[in-house]
């Protein structure tokens, strides 16, 4: 029975693998009152499969992106989410996949909201960036740094 009950936890954490990613990029955010937020962006090697409400049609709809987030916030508490549908506002929207969490990343802010008691989302924290950590791996080689030319314009 033992060897049965190893064997299946394997097998699970084989396929809890198949959505996972790797973290590219780090963000550290403050709110007003001092709270810290840390997220781990991340991409995968496939597409996670997510669905979203169509606001025209009313049916559920399949969304694929390799974006993904690891939040912890200010409690200790962490979630991942992923890149889903975005239709009330500009930035990147990630949902947890059991719909407790979604964490709204725009540019150099960011909004948590949590699932509550009443079944609706709730802001629960709001941030800017105050930190970038370097991710471990180093720096990627298909960043580089942007110059001017004679002409002043970006190249």
């Amino acid at each position: 029975m033992l060897r049965l009950s190893a064997i299946a936890c394997v097998a699970l954490a084989l396929l809890a693998g198949c959505c996972s990613f790797e973290i590219v990029q780090n963000g550290v955010f403050v709110s007003e009152l001092g709270a810290v937020v840390k997220v781990g962006y991340g991409r995968a090697e496939k597409p996670h499969s997510g669905t979203f409400v169509n606001p025209a049609t009313g049916k559920k709809t399949e969304f694929l992106s390799r974006l993904a987030v690891e939040v912890e916030m200010p409690d200790g508490e962490t979630f991942t989410a992923w890149q889903t549908m975005n239709f009330t506002s500009t930035g990147t929207m990630y949902r947890a996949d059991n719909g407790k969490w979604m964490f709204h990343a725009n540019g150099f802010t960011c909004l948590v909201y949590r699932q509550l008691d009443d079944g609706l989302l709730h802001e629960v924290y709001r941030g800017v960036l105050c930190d970038a950590p370097k991710t471990e791996g180093g720096d990627d080689d298909k960043w580089r740094e942007l110059k001017k030319d004679a002409k002043g314009k970006w190249r």
